[in-house]
């Protein structure tokens, strides 16, 4: 269902009665006894910070509407229709037991990542007797049998067939599947093995043994001789590791940093080492890739500086008291030797000392699929963000969006009005898409040899501006001709705020300018194009000021490109300070790859 990204409306919080009356349709349909259940698992099943959108699925042209938890991060249930809803894979790996589970082989996962339906021959019987027609159904692999990586509904009884070889047919219609195109931010780690049972309130109330009672007492004993703040989660001596004797100082300045002041504090429950393996080359993915789009590293670097200075600020919010020494590599230059076979970084060692050389470009594949996630830096930054600032005015609430849209222009006239819209209007890059596929849909100009080819007629073919023109061609190459003559433009708003009265700007949004130049023989930082993204110059040249402790100033800009009606200005400050200014414009709402930092004063190689 989910072959091609959907359209997804803005998401706006689920009311908390709405949010009980879904939590109990939900227990409903799955028949979940709610009294037994506990309420914390509830709050898993239907988290309280949930929000709601409608869809669009390109793949089926379904609509429905999709729920989203973790800050907006994950789909956790899509409503098909006015009742039925569907729980996505990372609810089930939280929640096992809200469907049955079948197996199929792990190369046919592949296929349905692809957006194929699960065919009868490609199911490991037995199956659960209680499916039938319609039943929603989790899909697991033979290795990992306890873990959902699909979700369908059936097309068939499957509870009545015993054996599949010699039968055909499609057994199961997918909806979502790991892998597919339904959007999620963050990292996502497979689980290895689930629980399927129900968990019960009386398991996690049940009166408290005297033995129990003194375990309790040596737990508390153990945790006060270790001198460190007792996990209030905590419920085995286990959880507690000090730091052995014969580890101390065994890789340079690194292992000190790290080990200093605290114990290695052991891997979160339920966490492999090969987890927390991924979570360090993710965070090397994520200094890489914000080292390429804003702020550049300088190289050579020492390991022990690279680690401690931005590798352990790029984990994962949920991986931020890891360390090296519960990976598999346990040391920085093995683990950086590691990472150089990948092809992410490029070290050279010398007297035992590792000192990084470089970095992959953009056009590493791994840094190039790169999906940022929630760092460890930026939840302590959001941790104190919470407390009285000094050195700050008011910023803005809400993140920046920026909202693209099309106005058709010439031949693609007809395209428009045939289909009975006006060309005159401005249109999203989804109603821009749904028009030209209407219009293929009116004249039947899809190739029934191939369903992803459009035959041309005289008015698609004027569209092309190629010589000779093609007799057919693929609809998304069709789409990008009719997007690419068409007028482009742009309005950029607050998160919540009403953009009805937001001026529509032509063209395509400028990045601000950040660059790095000599002026009278000292570096200073040039910052324009803000009046485009709603900075206050004058407001943001004091925060400059503040943080930087330097000379700053506003003056009329010569190289701005603002598009807003409101003047060009741009901020000069003292000294190389592209780093904060890229760190406060953050932090009034706006992405990093708005942000284009150049350095003038580094001699080109």
């Amino acid at each position: 269902m989910f072959r091609k990204k959907p359209n997804i409306k803005p998401l706006s919080p689920v009311r908390s009665s709405d949010r009980r009356k879904l939590l109990a349709s939900i227990l409903s349909q799955f028949n979940i006894p709610t009294d037994t259940l506990p309420s914390e698992k509830k709050d898993v099943i239907v988290p309280t910070d949930i929000q709601a959108a409608k869809f669009v699925a390109h793949s089926t042209g379904e609509t429905g509407i999709i729920y989203v938890g973790e800050e907006g991060s994950k789909p956790l249930w899509l409503r098909l229709n006015e009742e039925t809803l569907i729980p996505t894979v990372f609810t089930l790996w939280k929640c096992p037991f809200l469907l049955p589970i079948v197996q199929t082989w792990n190369p046919v996962i592949e296929k349905l990542r692809n957006g194929a339906d699960l065919m009868l021959p490609g199911l490991i019987p037995p199956f659960p007797v209680t499916l039938k027609i319609g039943s929603i159904v989790a899909i697991a692999s033979a290795e990992r049998p306890s873990v959902p990586l699909a979700v369908g509904i059936c097309n068939i009884d499957l509870g009545t067939i015993t054996q599949v070889q010699g039968r055909h047919g499609k057994a199961i219609l997918i909806i979502q599947c790991y892998g597919d195109e339904l959007p999620f931010r963050g990292k996502v780690s497979v689980p290895l093995k689930l629980d399927l049972h129900i968990p019960k309130l009386e398991e996690k109330n049940a009166p408290t043994s005297d033995s129990e009672n003194g375990e309790v007492e040596k737990i508390a004993k153990s945790i006060a001789n270790l001198d460190i703040a007792p996990d209030g989660n905590a419920t085995s001596e286990s959880q507690v590791t000090a730091v052995p004797a014969d580890m101390e100082g065994t890789d340079g300045e690194i292992e000190k940093t790290e080990l200093q002041g605290k114990p290695v504090e052991p891997v979160r429950e339920g966490l492999s080492t090969e987890e927390v393996d991924e979570a360090f080359r993710m965070a090397l993915l994520s200094t890489i890739h914000d080292s390429r789009t804003g702020t550049a590293l300088e190289f050579p670097q020492a390991s022990s500086t690279f680690i401690s200075a931005h590798l352990l600020k790029h984990l994962p919010s949920s991986y931020s008291s890891a360390q090296l020494k519960q990976t598999s590599w346990k040391k920085a230059a093995r683990f950086l030797k590691a990472m150089e076979k990948e092809g992410l970084v490029k070290v050279k060692e010398k007297g035992g000392e590792v000192t990084i050389m470089g970095i992959a470009g953009l056009d590493n594949i791994a840094v190039k699929d790169f999906r940022s996630f929630k760092t460890a830096g930026s939840r302590k930054a959001n941790n104190d963000s919470k407390t009285p600032d000094r050195s700050h005015g008011d910023v803005p609430a809400g993140k920046l969006v920026i909202r693209e849209y099309y106005q058709i222009k010439d031949k693609g006239k007809a395209i428009a009005e045939a289909v009975g819209k006006r060309s005159s209007d401005y249109y999203s890059l989804a109603e821009l898409r749904t028009i030209l596929l209407e219009y293929i849909a009116k004249e039947k100009l899809v190739n029934e040899k191939n369903p992803r080819e459009i035959m041309l007629n005289p008015v698609l073919a004027g569209i092309i501006t190629t010589s000779p023109k093609p007799r057919t061609l693929l609809r998304e190459d069709l789409i990008d001709r009719f997007r690419e003559m068409s007028s482009p433009y742009y309005r950029i708003v607050r998160e919540g705020e009403d953009e009805r009265g937001i001026k529509l700007l032509r063209g395509t949004p400028p990045k601000i300018q950040i660059l790095i130049a000599i002026k009278q023989g000292h570096k200073i930082t040039r910052i324009t194009n803000l009046e485009t993204y709603k900075v206050d110059v004058h407001g943001l040249a004091n925060e400059m000021r503040t943080e930087c402790a330097s000379s700053t100033t506003v003056n009329k800009s010569v190289e701005g490109t603002s598009g807003s009606g409101q003047g060009k200005l741009e901020i000069q400050v003292q000294g190389p300070q592209s780093k904060t200014a890229v760190d406060l414009l953050e932090r009034h709402g706006l992405k990093k790859t708005w942000i284009e930092v150049k350095d003038t004063t580094k001699k080109s190689k």
